[in-house]
């Protein structure tokens, strides 16, 4: 007994030593950075180089000195004098080098229109005098031929974006991205350019988080923008870790990121992202649409709980995490104008790329893909075939109709183990969600705390399909760790075959284990005995060393980069999304394809070990559950799912309701996480009313961040009582209608050139709206639009909802719209009088509410927004709001 008990031990340690000696690996160099360059631009040879150090200070200006730089603002203006002057200054440093670039400067004011679509919702986009810098290096003047300009008609674009999102001060989204640039810029401007073939142009663009503005102005209005081949566009939804090649849509770009130093990208986060899953999107969107261009886009993404959040500062951004960015852009941007062919790149998505854990990149055609992995599907059936003839000759009395159903039976289970173990870590996610239990994402706060929640139950529902399967009518292997471990190579050869037909290029990961599994069940039969010694073990000790390290080390790589992402992006999926129930997914899709020798190894002990090894599991998931129950619920504890690095995001808007009088304070959750209980009555009791639940169909007082506002959820509450009572309190004097204590200006919206066909039943007209001190303002309408100033875009053929939501640059308080609207028939007669109107349902963001400057405009001397800071945990981040409303009747 104490034999068999020190067999199991060691066959089990052996194996999974193996596998977290693969996870140990490849751990140490998916979060491998580079060493920061804490120079000051040059290296020990005097040549300018990339340096981290001049990077975080660029960054550190434009987050920490100037902070929020909200399109509109005044630190929006601060943003582009900061960055322009630093332009001229390098530009005057490039003057004195011998063979330095052509080095032109423009700043552009772009006005605008275009259409918007995002999670499944059509959004009207104008946008007035927003702001872009564009820079171009370029080869120098030939003195002897000063009209061949031929360089400057082929130019790469690199773009970021230095305006910040209304919650954030923008360290790494995108000051990162404009650090970079603006470092590229000093290093390739002080270089020879003698042998160059392409110019560089840099967009430092002022208007990307207000949907994407500013780079639709450059790449539909700026005079280079015909001389625009490709682009590289670099952007950030986090402040850790390597960046991410996540988009790309041709060959040859993708070619070009081979000569990053430190590649990190693989088609699948492309394939991924353009599901929609992802709820996020890049100005790349621009360039593609309106430009045909094909490019890459760039992103650090990791520790994304910071992203568009108070806590995005430079204090947060790793050590190494620019100088990674960094030194890979340059080593892209100037192979591609030295050497890059940027003429006649078509769009592609047939083409295969991943990198080896940061080591090398691999790229290849899906013409190139196609014929390797039918090949090693082919190879695999040739194999098995000779398994079966083999096995058939070594035990004559097993027909090979026996030994076929014995391999459809053990290949049905493994595709039935990897269901199981998704699905059950559901029942899992069920049991956290229920009111009873009430543990929602009680993981939240650390990526790896999902693996303790859904692990055991993961490894419990493949391993019971596998006990199962004793049971299921056919025949049985005559070893079924042996047939088990030939069925997974089987199984990983048909998904191989069959994601391949679909032409998906991330079908190389069924590939890839393929690969690794028929090369070891062939490595296999020189290392087993005998196949008439069946009471050996059929699949040798160093299979599952090799194997277990081999295939845990690979997709190690892949599990990380896939918890890093989706983990923290629950925290603003929306109220309606079950997160839950997607991570317990994950991580059961994890266990199972770190874990995949195990579905042979289980075999080899018999099937009364492994329905104790089941027990053992279920036993270890109860135990979780038990100290997750104990463990949460309260701040503080281990599984309460958010803290002050973590936090909830809340949106908390004052809104003033110009039209009723009223005035109210909404707050708002991104996520389904059951704390808003707790936040809400600590609002409750500081207001000293009782709020009023939301849900998304109600969200229309959220119209200034149309459409976002759709994912979330929250409460109303009325602010009057409490404005009243601190009023009094403070011996002050409000008028009956509380809004008239405001002081202006407010907004006016004002119709004119109107004018009424009664042939065609058409009206026209031109909406002129004046918001002196407001940023963003939205109309939403009803009616049959014919006609309108929306630019490259028809309106749609049936009466319908439309949001427009405008964005002015700064020092600009007003904009323009042509209409044309079809009116209803039995209202013709309404309009021939001039007495038909049109209701325009109206939202403006005030600048104090930004909360930038710690300003807000009070009623009286009291103050709302200041009141509700004072109610909300230390483990929530705020996005502050200020609006004003009102219904117009034009």
């Amino acid at each position: 007994m104490e034999r068999t008990f020190g067999k199991v031990c060691l066959s089990w340690s052996t194996l999974i030593v193996s596998l977290l000696l693969g996870i140990a690996i490849s751990f140490r160099l998916h979060y491998k950075l580079p060493k920061p360059a804490h120079h000051l631009g040059y290296d020990s040879n005097g040549i300018a180089s990339f340096s981290e150090n001049n990077a975080v200070s660029i960054i550190s200006h434009l987050s920490d000195t100037i902070g929020y730089r909200i399109v509109g603002t005044k630190e929006e203006k601060q943003s582009y004098e900061y960055l322009t002057q630093l332009i001229y200054d390098y530009k005057k440093e490039a003057q004195s080098i011998a063979g330095s670039p052509k080095f032109d400067v423009w700043l552009q004011h772009g006005s605008s229109s275009h259409r918007f679509d995002i999670m499944d919702r059509m959004v009207l986009k104008a946008y007035t005098n927003v702001t872009n810098i564009i820079v171009r290096l370029s080869c120098p003047v030939d003195p002897t031929n000063d009209d061949d300009r031929s360089c400057e008609k082929n130019a790469v674009l690199v773009n970021a974006h230095f305006d910040t999102t209304l919650g954030s001060p923008g360290a790494s989204d995108d000051g990162s991205g404009i650090a970079v640039m603006m470092d590229i810029v000093r290093v390739l401007s002080k270089r020879d350019w003698t042998g160059y073939k392409n110019s560089i142009v840099f967009l430092f663009n002022g208007a990307e988080e207000s949907l994407q503005d500013a780079s639709h102005a450059f790449i539909t209005l700026h005079e280079l923008k015909d001389t625009i081949r490709s682009v590289v566009n670099l952007d950030s939804c986090g402040t850790t870790g390597q960046e991410i090649l996540f988009q790309a849509n041709s060959r040859e770009m993708v070619e070009a990121y081979k000569h990053v130093p430190y590649p990190h990208g693989t088609v699948m986060a492309n394939d991924v992202f353009r599901t929609g899953l992802i709820l996020s999107d890049t100005d790349f969107r621009q360039f593609v649409q309106y430009g045909n261009l094909t490019g890459i886009d760039m992103a650090i993404y990791k520790n994304s709980y910071l992203y568009h959040t108070h806590l995005d500062t430079t204090k947060n951004l790793q050590s190494g995490a620019i100088q990674h960015l960094g030194e890979n852009v340059l080593a892209i941007v100037e192979h591609l104008a030295r050497n890059g062919q940027l003429e006649g790149i078509e769009p592609s998505s047939e083409v295969v790329y991943f990198d080896f854990h940061g080591l090398f990149f691999v790229v290849y055609s899906w013409k190139t893909a196609y014929i390797i992995q039918m090949t090693t599907v082919a190879l695999s059936v040739v194999y098995f075939v000779w398994v079966v003839i083999k096995t058939h000759h070594s035990s004559p009395y097993r027909s090979i109709r026996h030994i076929l159903l014995s391999y459809a039976k053990s290949t049905l289970a493994v595709f039935l183990s990897m269901v199981a173990s998704m699905i059950l870590p559901m029942t899992v996610a069920f049991l956290i969600t229920t009111n009873t239990f009430g543990r929602h994402m009680g993981w939240f706060r650390n990526e790896w705390y999902g693996a303790l929640f859904f692990s055991p139950m993961g490894l419990a529902g493949s391993y019971i399909v596998q006990y199962l399967s004793y049971s299921l009518p056919g025949p049985e292997h005559f070893d079924m760790e042996y047939g088990s471990f030939v069925s997974l190579m089987l199984f990983f050869a048909l998904s191989t075959a069959l994601t391949t037909q679909t032409g998906v290029a991330s079908s190389y990961i069924f590939w890839l284990f393929g690969s690794v599994l028929l090369v070891m069940c062939i490595l296999n039969e020189f290392l087993r005995p005998a196949t008439t010694k069946i009471y050996k073990a059929q699949v040798a000790t160093v299979t599952y060393i090799i194997s277990g390290f081999v295939l845990s080390f690979l997709y190690s790589a892949y599990a990380f980069a896939l918890v890093d992402i989706f983990v923290p992006l629950t925290g603003r999926m929306g109220v309606q999304t079950p997160v839950d129930f997607i991570v317990a997914f994950i991580y059961g899709m994890v266990v199972f394809m770190i874990g995949l020798p195990g579905i042979a190894h289980v075999h080899r002990f018999g099937k009364h070990l492994l329905k104790r090894i089941i027990v053992l599991l279920l036993v270890a998931e109860v135990l979780v559950l038990s100290a997750v129950y104990i463990g949460g619920g309260d701040y503080g504890k281990w599984a309460f799912p958010y803290d002050e690095d973590h936090p909830k995001r809340l949106f908390v808007q004052q809104l003033k309701n110009l039209t009723s009088g009223e005035l109210t304070v909404g707050v708002a959750q991104a996520d389904h996480g059951p704390y808003i209980q707790k936040i809400v009555r600590s609002v409750e009791d500081r207001l000293g009313v009782t709020g009023e639940e939301r849900d998304s169909s109600h969200m229309n007082d959220w119209d200034s961040i149309y459409p976002f506002s759709a994912f979330l959820g929250g409460y109303r509450f009325d602010a009057e009582p409490y404005v009243r009572r601190q009023a009094q309190q403070n011996s002050l004097q409000l008028p009956e209608r509380l809004l008239d204590a405001l002081d202006g200006p407010f907004p006016e919206m004002k119709v004119f050139n109107d004018s009424y066909d009664a042939s065609t039943g058409i009206r026209s007209f031109s909406i002129i709206c004046s918001a002196p001190t407001y940023t963003w303002t939205v109309i939403a309408f009803d009616g049959m639009v014919v006609n309108w100033s929306i630019q490259d875009e028809e309106p749609l053929s049936q009466p319908s909802r439309y949001v427009v939501r405008h964005v002015s640059g700064y020092g600009n308080d007003g904009w323009s719209m042509n209409l044309a609207l079809q009116v209803p028939l039995e209202e013709r007669a309404k309009a021939e009088k001039d007495e038909w109107r049109i209701r325009f349902e109206f939202t403006a963001l005030e600048e104090e509410g930004f909360a930038s400057r710690g300003e807000e405009r009070k009623i009286g001397n009291v103050g709302v927004l200041s009141a509700m800071q004072q109610a909300l945990p230390i483990w929530t981040t705020t996005t502050w709001l200020s609006a004003v409303v009102k219904v117009w009747e034009l």
